[in-house]
């Protein structure tokens, strides 16, 4: 099913990254088990509609990070980033504590050595993260928060990355020019439940 929604997506998954993928979701699984860190408990759910929307995402990465996944919570997009690109610099920023700790835990069953997790909150991020980020990715974040926790975390050539739904996405030219940002790329694409999603991608205005 994993591989299956990669290749709907264009993307080739070897069987390393697989293996990645499994034992995070096994991971995932046992934390639910004690926190229900999902509202979704069945993992063909989960890999259906977490792990194939976080998918989306990887024909988009650069080719270094860092990658900065801002809210990443359950782990998504931000472990399956991780999962297919273990080259890639990615740091994980989440306040809860109990979500910074089972991303913690995640990093290291699969393991993540290039990731990091942040147990902060997105605006109180400063050096060395501060005009780094390559791209700064996040699910579920309304587009002008969004906006403003990236722009402090950017490099200069740096992207933002936003998963959103499609009526996020009819908005997001609008929020864009009100925030000095223009809409550079976006990619769209429909969920195994036949959920339309889209990925819009953000620039600086100069």
């Amino acid at each position: 099913m994993i591989r299956a929604a990669a290749s709907a997506l264009g993307l080739a998954m070897d069987a390393d990254a697989l293996a990645r993928i499994l034992r995070f979701s096994a991971t995932l699984a046992t934390w639910n088990r004690r926190l229900r860190l999902t509202g979704e408990p069945d993992p063909v759910r989960v890999a259906e509609q977490h792990v194939a929307d976080s998918l989306a995402v990887v024909g988009l990465l650069p080719a270094e990070g860092p990658v900065v996944d801002i809210g990443s919570g359950q782990g998504f997009p931000g472990i399956i980033l991780g999962c297919m690109r273990p080259d890639l610099e990615l740091v994980l920023i989440e306040s809860r504590r109990r979500r910074a700790n089972f991303l913690r835990d995640a990093i290291r069953q699969i393991p993540l050595p290039r990731a990091d997790v942040r147990e902060q909150r997105a605006e109180s991020i400063g050096a060395p993260l501060a005009g780094s980020a390559r791209v700064v990715v996040a699910r579920a974040i309304r587009l002008d928060a969004l906006l403003a926790l990236a722009q402090p975390l950017l490099a200069p050539d740096g992207r933002v990355i936003a998963m959103q739904s499609e009526r996020g996405r009819s908005e997001a030219p609008r929020i864009a020019a009100e925030a000095r940002f223009r809409v550079c790329d976006e990619r769209r694409y429909v969920l195994a439940d036949g959920s339309a999603r889209a990925l819009v991608v953000f620039q600086q205005e100069v």
